[in-house]
């Protein structure tokens, strides 16, 4: 093998680990328990997913701030573990081959707008004007009950700040602190 067959090599199995990495982080960072004893979030399928949806929204926001093309392999590899993770759980709910297929669409998709509403929402300018925004975008898309929403928007925006202090380094491990 030559020099630059091996440095890609190593390059590929980093950030496949990086995305590892990021994607257990980010599902223990999601399911953790007392979202869901709280009553902030339903603890249903749905509203997991949710919290799936906003965690992974978070950290693909942090890591595509990063310029340079390993940041953005870096977020297509974690955003695959994401849509492999909606798969998985379907398979384990039993949903048949024949409409799995469908049912994931229908969740990426969801997944997608939810992404691009959340970092809208997040990139307000005031802290204000964002916690309001991202406390729509949860009542929006059922994340939370509306009476509900303020407070864990409030913490959304606390957490996107805390990975925006980060070093890009640490982000590029997928080392997100969570």
């Amino acid at each position: 093998m030559t020099g630059i067959s091996i440095g890609w090599l190593a390059r590929r199995r980093a950030r496949k680990a990086a995305a590892g990495n990021a994607y257990a982080g980010l599902m223990k960072a999601a399911l953790a328990p007392d979202f869901y004893l709280t009553g902030d979030v339903a603890d249903t399928f749905e509203g997991r997913a949710g919290m799936v949806m906003v965690h992974a929204a978070l950290a693909l926001r942090r890591i595509r701030g990063i310029p340079g093309k390993e940041a953005a392999r870096l977020a297509a590899a974690l955003n695959t573990r994401v849509l492999d993770g909606f798969d998985a759980a379907y398979r384990e709910q039993g949903v048949g081959d024949s409409s799995i297929a469908r049912k994931v669409r229908k969740l990426a998709e969801a997944y997608y707008g939810m992404g691009l509403a959340l970092t809208a929402a997040l990139d307000e300018a005031s802290a204000e004007a964002r916690k309001s925004a991202v406390e729509g975008v949860l009542a929006r898309n059922a994340v939370t009950e509306s009476s509900r929403a303020a407070g864990l928007a409030a913490w959304l925006c606390t957490l996107a700040d805390g990975l925006e202090a980060q070093q890009d380094s640490e982000i590029l491990a997928g080392n997100l602190d969570w």
